[in-house]
């Protein structure tokens, strides 16, 4: 019996299916209330357990990808929210039990995210349900879920992020659910793990026991519920190819990107701490081309002071072997949990008060950065890049602010790096129509596409009844790519790309025919790119011919064909 399904991930895994499913309704049916106190007792003590669960998750730092120590910390936050715990307790006085006030709180803080228009942050109200969850399952001495026996394919409606962050990659080779998106946390851990990934799964336990055969074609976007003797064989050599394939690019990671007519593209990697960059050095990633420094500023209610952003900044800088490594500058608003900031609750934060905003009228907490940067600068190279720039005053004031701090410690006899450079990522429409101008001031653009496309197209792409409009193969945002890169070429300056357009193999004829210098993504997705780069001429394409196309059908069309004739890198792997 064949299903289908989104892919989210692609691959194909072969395994036994298990079920995740947790009947809190029919536990707390069986639930016997207590006094106001006990039930108050019984609460405290849920959550002194529920913390050491996550206490016990970020302990083993290292083990855990960039993206499940964030969510982790995210969760951490949540279940000491003042305002949460007020909510259980008030409903705990109003006779409640405490598994029911638990519930109930969680909807209330449900209710509130759904009235957010930004469907990212709508997402957010998962991670409330995960906590909850885990306070449950303590205070209903309900065992943690785990995960039984090897090549496990894992199937829920949902999966809690936590728990998520948990699995094992030597036990689960795929994931399929019922619901999720490309936002939510829940995907994003299962991405950073390489699970195989599909959503919008609907299997029916009737049709599939736990422990039964199962095949995930993650390409095809088809399921195959008990297999025949056939099809297991036929998966099974796919499956082998698939990893034959990953130790033939694992092993040429390290080796440069060089396109078949002798162009060199860097490839580097997007990180967000330090401990990310054992992994950026093992995919064979060139430097950093995305250092996202606000999760500096968002593990802790105080911010942080000069010496620990110099300590950061330097780690990363080392480990880079001697690569560039550009340093985005506090990049945060509304949209992001930060005690430290102290920031409003905003109707619509991506287009209020964030990254260079913040950062040019709280000037003292800016120049403490910048010192950093500066002082780090010292230990590698190092390059400082502006964040939502929209006018050239952003890019002037930030300068004049460099040339103050690089004086004041001069004469605090402090030494630092005299040559740092300083760039600015182009995500917003005015930086892409000012790129001329703006090329003659800095040293270099990196285009984040991720927003550039949402700003362009006004598309929230997490938004399902619009995220058909979501693409970067638009015509308008094709046309102001071109305009970037050209204007920075003929600036003299290099050009590179940080947002998910960078990793997309259907891109790359066209932004090397553009002449794209640098392109950085999650370090995983580097050995793969590097190979298609390897087996591409740089002229592959014909610019003006993009150029001239009005749909994104026709580009997406176009840079098909030009594909058709290049080798994949499996035929090398033998």
């Amino acid at each position: 019996m064949h299903k289908t399904g989104n892919v989210v991930v692609e691959g194909v895994a072969i395994g036994k299916i298990q079920f995740l499913n947790a009947d809190y309704e029919e536990q707390i049916k069986r639930y016997m209330t207590g006094t106001e106190e006990e039930e108050k007792k019984r609460y405290q003590e849920a959550h002194t357990l529920a913390k050491d669960d996550l206490d016990s998750l970020l302990e083993d730092r290292d083990s855990l990808s960039e993206n499940e120590a964030e969510i982790i910390e995210a969760h951490q936050l949540m279940i000491d929210d003042i305002t949460f715990e007020d909510a259980i307790l008030g409903y705990i006085e109003q006779k409640m039990s405490a598994p029911s006030a638990v519930l109930k709180a969680v909807e209330d803080f449900k209710a509130m995210f759904e009235e957010i228009d930004d469907e990212y942050l709508r997402e957010r109200q998962k991670d409330i349900v995960d906590v909850g969850n885990r306070l449950l399952r303590k205070l209903l001495h309900m065992k943690e879920f785990s995960v039984v026996g090897a090549d496990v394919i894992l199937c829920a409606k949902d999966i809690e992020p936590s728990i998520m962050a948990g699995l094992s990659e030597k036990q689960v080779k795929a994931i399929l659910l019922g619901s999720g998106s490309k936002t939510s946390h829940t995907v994003i851990i299962a991405k950073a793990k390489g699970f195989v990934t599909m959503v919008g799964v609907e299997l029916d336990e009737t049709e599939i026991a736990d422990g039964d055969d199962i095949i995930v074609d993650a390409v095809k976007g088809e399921i195959i519920l008990k297999p025949s003797e056939e099809e297991l064989n036929r998966y099974k050599e796919q499956v082998q190819k698939q990893e034959e394939q990953r130790k033939y690019l694992m092993g040429k990671a390290k080796q440069p990107a060089v396109t078949t007519d002798g162009k060199e593209i860097l490839v580097s990697a997007n990180i967000s701490r330090p401990t990310d960059m054992e992994k950026a050095v093992e995919y064979g990633c060139h430097g950093v081309g995305l250092y996202r420094t606000e999760f500096l500023f968002m593990e802790s209610a105080q911010l942080p002071d000069e010496e620990k952003q110099v300590a950061a900044y330097r780690s990363v800088a080392e480990q880079a072997e001697g690569n560039l490594c550009v340093i985005r500058t506090l990049d945060i608003g509304g949209d992001k949990h930060c005690d430290c900031l102290s920031l409003e609750e905003e109707d619509n934060p991506f287009l209020g008060f964030r990254a260079i905003r913040i950062c040019l009228q709280q000037k003292d907490m800016f120049k403490v950065q910048l010192r950093s940067i500066l002082r780090a600068g010292l230990y590698g190279k190092l390059a400082i890049m502006i964040p939502m720039v929209t006018m050239l005053s952003e890019i002037l004031e930030t300068k004049q602010l460099i040339e103050e701090v690089k004086e004041e410690m001069r004469k605090e006899n402090i030494p630092f790096a005299e040559d740092v450079p300083v760039g600015i990522m182009v995500e917003t429409p005015a930086s892409a129509v000012m790129a001329p101008l703006f090329a003659k001031h800095v040293d270099f653009f990196s285009i984040g596409t991720n927003d550039l496309v949402q700003y362009t197209l006004a598309v929230d792409r997490g938004n399902q009844s619009v995220s058909y409009l979501y693409d970067y193969f638009n015509p308008a945002v094709i046309h102001s790519i071109h305009r970037v890169i050209t204007a920075a070429h003929e600036a003299g300056i290099w050009a590179g790309m940080c947002g998910e357009m960078a990793g997309d193999k259907l891109a790359l004829p066209f932004l090397l025919a553009l002449g794209i210098d640098e392109l950085s993504m999650s370090a995983s997705q580097a050995p793969v790119v590097k190979e298609q780069i390897r087996n591409l001429e740089s002229g592959i394409c014909d610019v003006d011919k993009i150029l001239s196309l009005t749909t994104t059908e026709e580009v997406r069309e176009y840079l098909q064909l030009s594909l058709i004739h290049i080798s994949e890198p499996t035929r090398h792997a033998q």
